[in-house]
């Protein structure tokens, strides 16, 4: 049984502030994605265990995102529709991938994206994401680097000396940002501030959920959404935005509460391929289409 489909009861507990840096077990965290939206669906995932100074355990895996991946996305990341086609979904990746890292600190590089990206994706299986604490690397090179153009972590990497074996790929970015995270700890013990609470007061720590939330409140005009997106209804959505009403017809996929907005998402049978992202407050009607 999925134990994510309830939401969490309470915030799992930090390590004690005065918790060397060094001991404390971390999970560095990379996603690949359909595009560069904070919703965007995605194709790749990796993970990379670090403690006591060194990596521990590495895994990951390509995602099946459902739709066809944009040709000016394979030509960031390399990843194509053939090299998804057999992969798993990401309903069936995350539970693992969450139990994984029970009791760690996650780490990511300009981690609010990759925060997006997990918890849309589990919100679209409508699953609650852990809310297990969160540190941002280019936070954290902010602080403790000489000032620099840019703390992307490409050019963080190229003036460092850090490998990338395959820059945009989920666990090439994942081992650099790893190896990034360790030196920038390095700095921070040498500059005499090696405990858990230094590291949170200078990267600035948050939690993994709180960016998206599976869809629990529907408007009284649209109550038949919700067993219309369980049952992967054919449908044909009234749609108003900028004082013009679309009519998209289509196939319900899910629906997720991202920020303080509701959407459902379509796969359109009038453009093959394509999965449409719609507020739920700018839909003004819905009725089902003939079988």
């Amino acid at each position: 049984m999925n134990r994510f489909v309830l939401p969490p009861k309470t915030l799992p507990p930090l390590p004690p502030d005065d918790l060397p840096v060094e001991e404390v077990r971390y999970v560095v965290v990379d996603t690949e994605t359909l595009g560069t939206s904070v919703m965007s669906r995605m194709v790749e995932v990796a993970a990379v265990e670090v403690q006591g100074g060194r990596v521990l355990a590495q895994y990951g895996s390509l995602i099946h995102p459902g739709c066809a991946i944009p040709p000016e996305a394979t030509a960031v990341h390399g990843i194509t529709d053939a090299m998804v086609r057999d992969q798993p979904v990401s309903g069936r990746v995350l539970p693992d991938l969450f139990a994984r890292w029970e009791g760690a600190v996650i780490v990511a590089h300009n981690s609010p994206y990759d925060e997006s990206i997990l918890s849309t994706e589990a919100a679209r299986s409508n699953m609650w994401i852990p809310p297990l604490p969160l540190l941002d690397t280019l936070k954290l090179a902010r602080q403790l680097l000489e000032p620099r153009a840019s703390y992307g972590l490409g050019p963080l990497c190229v003036s460092l000396g850090i490998a990338q074996q395959h820059a945009h790929r989920a666990m090439s970015d994942a081992l650099a940002t790893a190896e990034l995270f360790l030196r920038l700890l390095d700095r921070l013990r040498r500059a005499g501030t090696g405990r858990f609470a230094d590291l949170c007061r200078v990267a600035n720590l948050s939690r993994l959920g709180a960016s998206a939330r599976p869809l629990q409140e529907l408007p009284p005009r649209l109550i038949l959404l919700r067993p219309g997106i369980l049952s992967r209804s054919d449908v044909e959505l009234h749609y108003r935005k900028d004082g013009r009403t679309s009519v998209f017809p289509g196939t319900l996929e899910c629906g997720f509460t991202h920020g303080q907005h509701g959407y459902v998402e379509l796969r359109d049978h009038r453009q093959p391929g394509r999965i449409r992202s719609l507020r739920v407050d700018h839909i003004v009607a819905m009725r089902p289409l003939a079988m």
